[in-house]
Parts: structure tokens; C-alpha cells; sequence
């Protein structure tokens, strides 16, 4: 079997994303008119859970899990990108005019939706704010945001921020594994296990040093020397790295550093298995129209499903007061529904006409590069 991951597409991961973001979208939704779940179940081990009302909410946050929907594509973002790169690299040979490419291409897939996100956030505040509780939006909230400089009112987008900071990081890893071997790759992946708990190896960049050893795990499961393993990946390896990596670290404190490199480990094994597998159930789930649908606009949907939810947040307070403070979790899940069938479309808008976009953008300012070296 063929499992040359850095030089071809897998669909399977696009349906991962598709179905990373929704968790997101169902995490914010269950915790928002309960937040005191946080503490009391969300990071508690799950051998403290003592009722069946807390069991019932501990099964969700770990089915729907925004902290683990974000480190999975923190791993997909490492996999994903090196092999871009790899594939660069193998066609144009001059690692600075790729080095150059990745950077500018990184900007202009990131920003785009992200400025037209903090747009139509700012158009729907002009229209309910005052009316229904919601997020204050001006210029300098609007710019902070969409740049990046400073996540305000948009909670999720520290998690580009991070995408942005570990852009050197990825590039220079496939550098390092290139020139040096895997061993190299191995070291590096070392070193950002040390950055957990000494931030300053990353010059102290925000929330980089918990996340820099996913994307070093995505690049390691990307490598030729990954593909080169003989292994049979079967069906039921990818249920099992599932299964573990959704749970696994509800069993520890949630600030242990344990349970984040585990769950890190996880991340990469869910990739592989995802990548290497062509038969079973999930596979077919993960390739199945609805859920590829979900992970081609899952970027943009993972955007424009804040300002959404705060919406449906708004009116929902207005409207039934009292039922969203006496059924937090029917609230909760209810409000994450209707935001995913609001956001679905303006998605599937946002990802023809903006991402896109941006993609082609990154190309024509990018005609010097590639293209020129392969032409030459």
C-alpha cells in the first residue's frame, strides 16, 4: 500500500477538520450557560465525576471538545504544511525562494476569511447591538482582531495566531529533517516538548509553547521515513487512536503536562491511521459527501461560527430568559444546532468566494517563485 503522505491529498483528513470544527462549535454551545462546568467537570479527571448529570456533561465536553478539536488541527496544520513543502522543495531545490512562497501563501490562506469574519461581525453588531447582548465591535477592535495583533472579541482566533507563530517552526523542521535525517526531526520534537514547560524556548509567544510539539508530531507523521514503515494499518487501529485520543486525557488533571504530549501523541496517531486506512466504517464516514462538504469549509466555518453563536446566544437570552438559565445543556446544544445550520451556508460563501481568493492571491504574488523555477 502506498502511504507516500507527502505527496499526495487524503481525504479522510479533510473529513477530521470537518468534524474538529463542529466540536468546537458544540464545546462553546454547552459550556456557555453553564461555564461553571469548567472547573468542576470539563478539567476535572474523570474518576472525580460523583453524579450521572456531571457524567452526562463530562461524555460531551470529551466528544465535543474544543481544547482537543484545536491540538488535532494543530497536528493537521504540521502534516499538511510539511508536505507542501517537501513538495516544493523536491521541485524548486532553493530552499529560501520556497521558504519565501510558504510565507507569503501562509498569510494570504490565513487572513482573508479571517478579515471578512471580523466584517460580518461588525455588520451584525451594527444591527442588533443595543437590542440583544452582544459583542461590542469598533475599529480597533475590528483591526486587532482580523490582524491577529490581539484576539479580543473573536475567542478562537488565538488558535491562527498560534498557526502564524509556528509557521518558522514547521518550515525549519522540514529543513532540519531534510538535511539531517529524522533523528534531527527527533530532537526538534524534544525541544518543544521542553518549551511546555520553559515558554522561553519559543521566545515566550503566545500559547506557542504548549502547541509547537503538534505541529513537530505532524511533520514527523508527514516524513518519507513514516510512509517507508511496514506496518498494515487497519480499521481498527484508527478506532482505537479515536477512542484514545478523546478520552484518554479526561482520566488526568488537565494541567498535567502528561496528558498533553500523550494527547499530542494521539493527534499523530489519529492522523497516520487516518491517512493509511482506505476501508471501514469511519473511513467511509470520514469520505462520505456531508462530511467533506464540512471539511472544505471548515476554516471558515470554524470562523464565522463565533459572531453566529453570539447571535443565537443574544436572542435566546431575550427570548426565553428563563428556560436558558433552567435547561443549560437543552440550551446549549440547541444554540450550537442553530448556529451550524446559520453558519453552513455564509461558510460555504465565505470558502468560494474569499478563501479562494486568497488562495489565488497567494499565487500571483507568488508568480516569481515556483511556477518560474518549474517553467525554467
Amino acid at each position: 500500500m502506498n502511504r507516500d503522505f507527502s505527496n499526495r491529498h487524503v481525504a479522510a483528513l479533510d473529513g477530521l477538520r470537518g468534524c474538529a470544527a463542529l466540536a468546537v462549535t458544540f464545546f462553546h454551545g454547552i459550556l456557555h450557560y453553564n461555564v461553571g462546568l469548567v472547573g468542576s467537570v470539563l478539567y476535572a479527571p474523570v474518576i472525580t465525576i460523583s453524579n450521572w448529570s456531571d457524567a452526562l456533561n463530562k461524555a460531551l465536553l470529551a466528544v465535543f471538545n474544543g481544547d482537543s478539536a484545536v491540538l488535532l488541527f494543530f497536528v493537521l496544520s504540521g502534516y499538511v504544511l510539511s508536505g507542501s513543502i517537501d513538495r516544493n522543495l523536491n521541485k524548486v531545490g532553493n530552499a529560501w525562494v520556497v521558504s519565501a512562497d510558504f510565507f507569503i501563501k501562509r498569510c494570504t490562506r490565513i487572513y482573508p476569511a479571517m478579515i471578512g469574519c471580523m466584517l460580518l461581525y461588525w455588520v451584525i453588531f451594527l444591527m442588533v447591538g443595543g437590542k440583544i447582548e452582544y459583542p461590542a465591535v469598533n475599529f480597533e477592535v475590528f483591526w486587532k482582531s482580523a490582524s491577529l495583533y490581539e484576539p479580543t472579541i473573536h475567542g478562537p482566533s488565538w488558535s491562527l495566531q498560534v498557526e502564524m507563530f509556528a509557521a518558522p517552526f514547521v518550515l525549519l523542521f522540514v529543513l532540519l529533517r531534510r538535511k539531517f535525517g529524522f533523528f534531527a526531526l527527533i530532537l526538534a520534537a524534544c525541544y518543544a516538548t521542553f518549551a511546555i514547560d520553559y515558554p522561553v524556548l519559543v521566545g515566550y509567544l503566545n500559547n506557542l509553547w504548549p502547541y509547537l510539539l503538534a505541529f513537530a508530531i505532524g511533520v514527523g507523521v508527514a516524513s518519507p521515513q513514516i510512509s517507508e514503515i511496514k506496518f498494515e494499518v487497519k480499521p481498527w487501529h484508527l478506532a482505537v487512536a479515536i477512542f484514545a485520543f478523546v478520552f484518554a486525557r479526561h482520566c488526568v488533571p488537565r494541567a498535567g503536562v502528561s496528558g498533553l504530549v500523550a494527547q499530542s501523541i494521539l493527534g499523530g496517531m489519529v492522523v497516520y491511521t487516518a491517512a493509511s486506512v482506505r476501508r471501514g466504517l469511519i473511513h467511509r464516514f470520514l469520505v462520505s459527501a456531508p462530511v467533506l462538504f464540512m471539511g472544505r469549509i471548515s476554516y471558515s466555518f470554524y470562523l464565522i461560527n463565533v459572531p453566529i453563536l453570539y447571535l443565537v446566544w443574544g436572542v435566546m437570552s431575550k427570548v426565553y430568559p428563563l428556560q436558558v438559565v433552567a435547561y443549560p445543556l437543552i440550551a446549549g446544544l440547541g444554540s450550537a444546532f442553530i448556529s451550524t445550520a446559520i453558519t453552513i451556508p455564509i461558510s460555504a460563501f465565505s470558502e468560494k468566494y474569499i478563501e479562494r481568493l486568497g488562495i489565488s492571491l497567494g499565487k500571483l504574488l507568488t508568480f516569481w517563485s515556483i511556477p518560474a523555477r518549474q517553467s525554467a
